[in-house]
């Protein structure tokens, strides 16, 4: 094999791309190069494929006016029937709830009238305990004067009776040394 040298190859490969560019090709009788008929195939299969997308869009905008134009609103008569039943559950459990404010501030009132009766009665309590408490101390102390004043007459009447006895044994007893036979 002979050998061949690159660079000349690449030379020869050059030329051949450059004779290629400049060279002319009839297409149904048309005289185009090879850049011109790249040219004409992008431009050709653009318009193609708009065409092709604009009867996508035309087909589909076909198919929704179809179901446009044949569209039949569904029946809401079970759901209106369904929340005018939801409605009046809600009013009457509206109700419902207005009553048991209503009564649980009447509890809360009758609650609070009993707690002031109540109250007052433990004041009033209050009171006459601590008048029953003073009477009581007052008894008392008059309980202890008295007492002492009989203790203090109790001993002295003891010891008035203590002295009239010692009297009375003293004069048995003077008596009986002065005379000691008289008894």
């Amino acid at each position: 094999m002979a050998e061949k040298d690159l660079g000349d190859e690449l030379e020869k490969l050059e030329d051949g791309i450059e004779n290629l560019k400049n060279k002319q090709f009839k297409i149904l009788g048309i005289k185009v190069t090879a850049i011109t008929a790249g040219a004409a195939f992008g431009v050709l299969s653009t318009v193609i494929g708009g065409l092709y997308g604009a009867f996508t869009v035309y087909n589909d905008y076909m198919d929704m006016k179809d179901m446009i134009t044949t569209y039949v609103a569904p029946d809401l008569s079970g759901i209106e029937e369904q929340l005018s039943v939801i409605q009046e559950q809600m009013n009457a459990t509206e109700d419902a709830v207005l009553q048991a404010t209503d009564y649980a501030r009447d509890i809360r009132n009758d609650l609070k009238g009993d707690v002031i009766r109540v109250e007052d009665l433990v004041d009033r309590l209050k009171d006459d305990v601590r008048s029953s408490e003073k009477e009581i101390r007052e008894m008392i102390d008059l309980a202890d004067q008295r007492f002492d004043n009989k203790r203090d007459q109790l001993y002295q009447d003891t010891d008035r009776e203590m002295r009239e006895l010692e009297r009375r044994m003293n004069d048995k007893i003077q008596i009986s040394l002065d005379n000691p036979l008289s008894n």
